[in-house]
């Protein structure tokens, strides 16, 4: 009796280690990916780009900037 239940615990085991393995794949290693990609993406050498862009945007003529200070707007 024994010996069978030392059977069933091992097999047991060997079942919940071979579904432990088969779950680890490598989409489940896109989570790493995605927050790589998120820290990327927030990492001061991004932000510059975007920043960078930003700033070499022309105004279109004929509109002022209410947040620039060298402007009176009537006040």
């Amino acid at each position: 009796m024994t010996v069978v239940l030392i059977g069933v615990v091992a097999v047991c085991v060997a079942i919940f280690f071979a579904r432990a393995i088969a779950r680890r794949t490598p989409s489940s290693d896109d989570g790493v990916a995605s927050f790589r990609k998120h820290l990327d993406a927030l990492s001061p050498e991004a932000r510059r780009q975007v920043i960078d862009r930003m700033n070499e945007t022309p105004k279109p003529s004929g509109q002022s900037d209410p947040d620039d200070p060298g402007i009176s707007h009537g006040t």
